[in-house]
């Protein structure tokens, strides 16, 4: 039995391909290592969605090519965005790397492996990038990770919006939805392990069903996951405005089973902006939908994402975007200084915004969404909410850690117990007594 880690970078998305790929290993009969200074096989799933991603990703490659010389590992393997972008120049770059593979084609990696190793002597790097037909990896199972209370169901790859400044269509190809048969069986599959929440994720999963030929739609997948009994609660991210209907809003007011809560990504409200982001959706349009979410779930907490400092973005558009945050729209923001990512249309355009202006831009953002989010975090204080239980804090052991239907793993901060006992896993009431930034402290009822 080799001697195995994976090393997972990136997004959740990239958290359920790692999972398949351990499932993968272990049914082959390999030996899965939580840390890799004792491995001998070495595994890195990669993002390269942006720069920064790429350069981390290269730095933890190269660290872990140390284990080579200094430790037990005889085969660094690299898979995802980062082979899938680059192909074999980066093998080339990091001559350590004995296999790459791309996205769609971690599957392979166990049999390549024994492969390798069957045939010592090898000095090149073999590369391994298919065609972006991600169907033999739909049905394959997820090996949970811990905690097991939650866990994220991807139902789609790629992406037919083609963005501007995003690099995912031509990394990951056009959206490939998973068929709701072979969701409907990994989620309860997952429920079956102990998970009782499900997130579920794709690059707008909104756009779900859009290019299967039964014409599913999300709605449908997600009255299908409602009927799993012991499924505890679903929750949506990455939705995008101009695709949340009417119906799907209803549906949400009236499924207990998915939470108020709803990531939309709307990246900008200046219509000049988002025409140039290549966004299907206009200022009107945003407000509408937000509008209408809020009429008909008025306890709903909404996240969503914004790019500040895009090429031509005049301080006339910053103040529109700047003055709609401050509406109190998001209970949660992820906002971000725009990256001139290399092979983008966006990289190319005139009006490039001076980095210092960008940043503070970004901090004027992050200050106004600060308050807002202590806000509506201290108005829980009083309130009874069911609380998720994820197991022991983190920070101390005396402490359990779970999360409330508004708290999306990983991103949304945690709900501290400070009183009472219950079991990892189990949903229980709690009543919130004390906030800290993103994070709430609740005792037991």
């Amino acid at each position: 039995m080799l001697k195995t880690a994976v090393v997972n970078l990136g997004c959740p998305k990239n958290e359920v391909d790692a999972e398949k790929l351990v499932y993968l290993l272990l049914k082959n009969n390999f030996q899965l290592l939580a840390e890799p200074d004792e491995a001998e096989v070495i595994i890195v799933n990669t993002c390269a969605f942006i720069q920064p991603a790429v350069e981390e990703a290269v730095d933890t490659i190269l660290y872990l090519a140390g284990f080579k010389k200094e430790g037990c590992c005889r085969l660094l393997v690299v898979t995802g965005c980062l082979p899938q972008r680059y192909g074999a120049a980066i093998g080339q770059e990091i001559p350590e790397i004995d296999l790459l593979f791309g996205t769609a084609d971690f599957h392979k990696i166990p049999t390549a492996i024994k492969k390798f190793l069957a045939n010592p002597g090898q000095d090149k790097t073999s590369c391994e990038i298919g065609p972006l037909n991600y169907g033999e990896l739909h049905s394959v199972p997820q090996q949970i990770s811990p905690p097991l209370a939650y866990s994220y169901l991807k139902i789609a790859e790629g992406c037919d919006n083609r963005c501007s400044y995003c690099m995912i269509p031509s990394i990951k190809g056009p959206q490939q939805s998973v068929p709701l048969e072979i969701l409907v069986a990994q989620a309860q599959q997952m429920v079956t392990a102990g998970v009782r929440e499900i997130n579920l994720v794709a690059q707008d999963i909104t756009a779900y069903g859009n290019d299967l030929v039964e014409n599913t739609q999300l709605n449908d997948l997600l009255k299908a996951l409602s009927r799993i009994p012991s499924l505890g609660r679903l929750r949506l991210l990455y939705a995008y405005p101009h695709r949340i209907s009417a119906e799907l809003i209803e549906l949400i007011a009236k499924e207990s089973k998915i939470c108020n809560y709803i990531d939309i990504p709307i990246q900008h409200i200046s219509d000049t902006i988002l025409a140039s982001m290549g966004r299907h959706d206009r200022a009107l349009d945003i407000r509408r939908t937000l509008e209408t979410i809020k009429n008909r779930v008025p306890d709903i907490y909404l996240r969503s994402t914004v790019i500040v400092g895009f090429p031509g973005e005049s301080e006339d558009d910053f103040k529109k975007l700047l003055n709609f945050i401050e509406e109190g729209f998001f209970a949660y923001l992820g906002a971000f200084a725009y990256w001139p990512e290399e092979g983008s249309r966006a990289a190319k355009f005139p009006q490039q915004i001076p980095q210092d202006l960008k940043e503070e831009r970004l901090q004027a953002i992050l200050d106004i969404q600060q308050s807002l989010t202590e806000k509506r975090l201290r108005a829980e204080i009083g309130q009874t909410r069911k609380v998720l239980i994820e197991g022991l804090s983190q920070e101390s052991d005396l402490l359990l850690q779970g999360r409330t239907a508004f708290q999306a793993p990983e991103i949304d901060g945690l709900t501290y117990i400070t009183e009472g006992d219950a079991e990892p896993g189990s949903i229980v009431d709690v009543e919130i007594h004390d906030c800290h930034e993103f994070d709430l402290f609740a005792r037991i009822k």
